[in-house]
């Protein structure tokens, strides 16, 4: 069918309508005319793939990638000029907050892009590919839990990138017949790349070995790697939550803390903490911060983060936050969360909002569930929104994390 789209969707496609029925289309940008294919039929809405674009926008390109174009889940928005990509994205997130009946004006949400906005993860996982006893690792094709063999990644750091076809031709031992996928991590300005195993534990104990021997050039480990941050040094192991991409957590973090408005003598509370980056960073400009944390593996290693960089200003506790933050003594000045995608339980954000902080910074990667927290905060008028930045931490991809602030009201 032929169409004509609107606006970008949170999740990549445009957003097109026929007899009322709305039509994501993936592929398309706003204001071209497709021909698309529908993939799926559902009662409220159906998807689509452009498949020849008849009025094509001034901001398509080409797509560097080959896997891009063979249907590799990966990405989504390659095909997009990367100027194009950061309105559309600063559009998506202030449709969110609109939803979500919040006044912000659009152009005074800043945009924080990247130079090079290529080669930028340091994490990812890669699943394996068995056919006639020959490994191949790669993603899923969209949609799909079907995987696309690759060799090369372009959003990936290259360490990672020469890794693949060693621990490929690892896993061709039927020692290794469990691994099902593989996390990659790699500390930025080093050759250390930590490596996991998916299931936990299914590697056989030679497996780490047989890699090594076609990569000479990396340091592998199973374990834990450093990681540098701002100046400090911090341990990170597998399970634990980390920035992807590593030049762009330097700016979120500097923007979450310029937003934060310490003083010296402010007393914080960093709900979510993890490992505690962003903590000592703050930790730094701030009386006191307690971070409150669920997963007693992030506990553990934020304590000994914490010991390592000197901050001794930061005390953990283990908890839901829900739970957690009535046991804390009042006066709080300012409150940082970083919440996982799904957001805040409510009962969560209740007891956030019970604090009366008067400063609450909120980091997000997943536009809808912020503006449904923000909401909430903002109910019966006990909090403001006054900032909001956009920082690219996913280019060539739909995802966008933001960094906003919340005044208390009088």
């Amino acid at each position: 069918m032929q169409l004509t789209v609107g606006e970008l969707a949170h999740g990549g496609a445009a957003v097109a309508r026929v007899d009322g029925r709305v039509v994501f289309v993936e592929g398309a940008i706003p204001g071209e005319t497709v021909e698309a294919e529908v993939t799926h039929r559902r009662k409220d809405f159906w998807r689509a793939q452009a498949t020849d674009v008849l009025d094509p926008a001034a901001a398509r390109i080409e797509p560097p990638c080959p896997y891009f174009k063979a249907g590799c889940g990966g990405c989504q928005l390659q095909y997009l000029a990367y100027p194009e990509q950061l309105a559309q994205k600063r559009q998506v997130l202030h449709r969110q907050l609109e939803r979500a009946h919040l006044e912000f004006p659009i152009d005074r949400i800043d945009v924080l892009g990247m130079d090079d906005p290529w080669r930028y993860r340091i994490r990812g996982e890669f699943h394996v590919l068995r056919r006639g006893g020959v490994v191949t690792l790669g993603f899923y094709r969209k949609h799909t839990y079907q995987t696309l063999p690759i060799d090369a990644c372009l959003i990936h750091a290259e360490a990672i990138e020469r890794a693949l076809p060693a621990f490929a031709r690892a896993a061709e031992d039927p020692a290794a017949a469990r691994v099902t996928a593989l996390q990659f991590t790699w500390a930025p300005a080093t050759s250390d790349l930590l490596w996991a195993p998916y299931p936990p534990g299914s590697a056989d104990p030679g497996f780490g070995g047989r890699a090594a021997g076609w990569i000479p050039e990396l340091n592998l480990n199973d374990d834990s790697i450093g990681m540098a941050d701002a100046g400090r040094h911090f341990r990170v192991r597998p399970e634990a939550f980390v920035q992807v991409n590593a030049r762009q957590r330097d700016v979120l973090y500097q923007r979450a803390v310029a937003f934060s408005r310490l003083s010296g003598g402010d007393r914080v509370v960093d709900a979510y903490a993890g490992i505690g980056m962003l903590t000592a960073r703050l930790a730094e400009r701030a009386a006191d911060v307690i971070a409150v944390e669920e997963s007693p593996y992030a506990v553990r290693l934020g304590e000994l983060n914490m010991q390592l960089n000197g901050c001794g200003n930061v005390q953990y506790r283990r908890g839901r936050v829900e739970d957690t933050l009535s046991r804390i003594e009042s006066p709080i000045d300012v409150l940082v969360l970083d919440p996982p995608r799904a957001g805040c339980a409510e009962t969560a954000v209740e007891a956030m909002a019970n604090l009366r902080a008067e400063r609450l910074v909120y980091i997000s990667c997943d536009p809808a569930t912020l503006a449904r927290d923000l909401s909430r905060f903002c109910a019966a008028g006990r909090y403001t929104l006054v900032e909001v930045a956009f920082v690219d931490m996913f280019p060539q991809t739909f995802h966008i994390e933001a960094v906003v602030k919340l005044q208390r009201n009088a």
